[in-house]
């Protein structure tokens, strides 16, 4: 179970960072395919999936973000010195 929360989280930051949120639904289709193949309680595993997937993603998109305005702060400060 730590083992499917660890990938689940890494697999959505990586979506978030890289795609938008129409690859969620197929992502979680896939996913809970796999998991009723291979897991011992496929409905708790699927739900974890589910949930961790679209928690990471989330999280992917506001790390995007953030780095974003960061970077375009800092574009900003180089083009217009003295202001901050």
């Amino acid at each position: 179970m730590t083992m499917l929360a660890a990938y689940t989280i890494m697999t959505g930051l990586v979506l978030g960072l890289r795609y938008r949120v129409l690859v969620l639904p197929p992502v979680i289709l896939v996913g809970w395919l796999v998991i009723a193949a291979i897991s011992s309680q496929p409905w708790l595993s699927a739900l974890i999936f589910a949930v961790l997937l679209q928690i990471s993603y989330l999280a992917g998109i506001v790390l995007k973000g953030s780095t974003r305005a960061s970077i375009t702060q800092l574009a900003d400060s180089i083009a217009r010195p003295g202001t901050y």
